[in-house]
């Protein structure tokens, strides 16, 4: 099964890609999870054609069998960047790579709340009818305060029962993963 996790900021520190590296190598057992950056991506306009970086980003999305975003939330939204790169993988675009790609949200963020509102709004824009993307029902995972929750200097995760939570998350995710790639 192979798997990307994205890194949903452009940010050069941020807890979620603690959280795509951490996601990558806690399940390599079960997965090829490969973590995959964001922030070189040529931001989304509706009257330009995709470049190089933006035709490697498509086809690594369409190789995956499913995606797994990590997602802070920037102003009770997600971060603009994350939004634009997920622009170019829309109907209206052209390559309509999302549509019924499974993927699985989660993500950090510094409050209490874990990214909740950036997550529903995740949630959203990959239902919409441009992405008519697969997404893992009924399991959220909001990490709130997460500087307590990782090793800043190693980018471990070393809180176990946010760990307990994402076991659950992505148990859930694999089997829902072989079911829609039948």
């Amino acid at each position: 099964m192979k798997l990307l996790a994205i890194v949903g900021t452009n940010a050069p520190f941020s807890y979620n890609r603690f959280l795509a590296q951490f996601i990558a190598k806690h399940y390599s057992d079960q997965a090829d999870i490969e973590v995959k950056e964001i922030d070189e991506l040529t931001p989304f306009c509706r009257t330009q054609m995709a470049d190089d970086s933006i035709k490697a980003w498509i086809d690594d999305i369409k190789a995956a069998d499913g995606i797994i975003i990590t997602t802070p939330e920037y102003n009770h939204t997600v971060p603009a960047a994350l939004k634009s790169s997920l622009e170019w993988l829309g109907s209206h675009a052209g390559p309509n790579v999302m549509k019924m790609k499974p993927v699985a949200v989660l993500g950090a963020s510094y409050g209490t709340q874990g990214s909740s509102r950036a997550q529903e709004d995740m949630r959203e824009i990959l239902l919409s009818p441009d992405m008519s993307a697969n997404v893992l029902p009924g399991n959220e995972v909001l990490i709130g305060q997460a500087a307590d929750k990782f090793d800043k200097e190693s980018g471990e995760l070393t809180d176990e029962a946010t760990v307990k939570q994402i076991d659950g998350l992505m148990d859930n995710f694999f089997k829902f993963v072989e079911q829609a790639n039948k």
